[in-house]
Parts: structure tokens; sequence; C-alpha cells
């Protein structure tokens, strides 16, 4: 199934990411075993679209905002890969000041995010943390290409919470480097 909604008989749809209503119509929709991601990537770059693309399949879903046909921001609801433990392995924190965060984050009920609690702590510096944030959107990315069966829906004029770290990378380097990375596998 693949579908073109029109801008003006659809009812407004909470995104999953933001939250947010406004302007968050679905204008795109389908199956990615009859479209396969690669030429839904490839569309949003050519078109130049802006908003989130929602792609879900069985046990995870993946949100993507695009602006203007460039990837600027990526998550998984089920990432390989916490952040904290990014930073572990690359040596860029320790156990114990990951451990300070993450109490931290627990009295805050979760509003305080543990990239930021480790920046305001001193632990890291902003741009190790963007820097790996970038990398964690772009296996992101890499990893729905290999996902052959769900669903996607493109929710124009969406956009990331504002405490994201934006990525901005073009859609055609992002899919030439992770077919390169199928092709190694």
């Amino acid at each position: 199934m693949f579908r073109i909604a029109s801008f003006l008989s659809k009812k407004n749809k909470t995104s999953p990411v933001t939250g947010d209503s406004a302007c968050n119509k679905c204008v795109l929709q389908g199956d990615i075993a009859v479209l396969d991601l690669n030429n839904v990537f490839q569309l949003f770059d050519y078109a130049g679209l802006s908003g989130e693309l929602v792609v879900s399949t069985e046990g995870n879903q993946a949100n993507f905002f695009f602006r203007k046909g460039v990837l600027i921001f990526g998550t998984l609801a089920v990432n390989r890969k916490r952040i904290g433990e990014m930073l572990l392995e690359s040596e860029c924190i320790t156990r114990a000041q990951l451990s300070e965060c993450l109490k931290t984050h627990g009295s805050s009920k979760g509003e305080a995010r543990i990239g930021e609690l480790l920046v305001e702590n001193g632990f890291i510096e902003y741009k190790e943390l963007a820097e790996l944030l970038r990398s964690q959107a772009k296996k992101s990315f890499f990893e729905t290409l290999q996902w052959n069966s769900g669903n996607f829906s493109f929710y124009a004029d969406s956009s990331p919470d504002e405490r994201e770290v934006l990525i901005n990378e073009k859609i055609e380097n992002l899919l030439f480097e992770g077919l390169t990375r199928l092709d190694e596998y």
C-alpha cells in the first residue's frame, strides 16, 4: 500500500516524538515491503520535503526529521546502545560520572537528559556529546535501511524537540554510506 493524502482531507495527528499536533498532517504513508525505505529517503531528498517520517517495523520504530530534504535528526525507539554506554565505551566518561548523572536523571523523573547532565557537570564537552549523538542518529538511519517489512508515515511541517542535536546530513551521502555498509556484510 502506498498513499499520498490530501492536505485538506486529513485530520491533525500528534507526533510520537514531539507530541506536537499543530500542522502535523499525515501526507504520505505506505508499506516498506512495497516501497522500500531507500526510495522513500530519495523522494525526500529530491522533493526537498520538511517534516517527520515515522517508520514502524515489528519490535521497533524510527523517527526521522527532514528540513528541505536534509536529514536533521533521527532516533530509534529501541536503540542498540544508549548514549551513556557509547560514552563509556569511547572512554569519554567514567562509570561513576554516568552513575551520578543517572541518579539526577531518575530524581528528575526523566526530565533531565543524560547528555545535558554530563555537559552541565563538566564531565564531557558539548562537542563530544554532539558527535556521538550524530553517530547514533546515523546508525539509526543505517539500521532502518535493512528493514524490509513495516509501514511509514510522513507528517509535514513537524520539527524535533528544540533540545535535540541536529545532524544536517544529505540523504544521498547517507544512502551511499549506508548501502556501502550493507554491501560489506
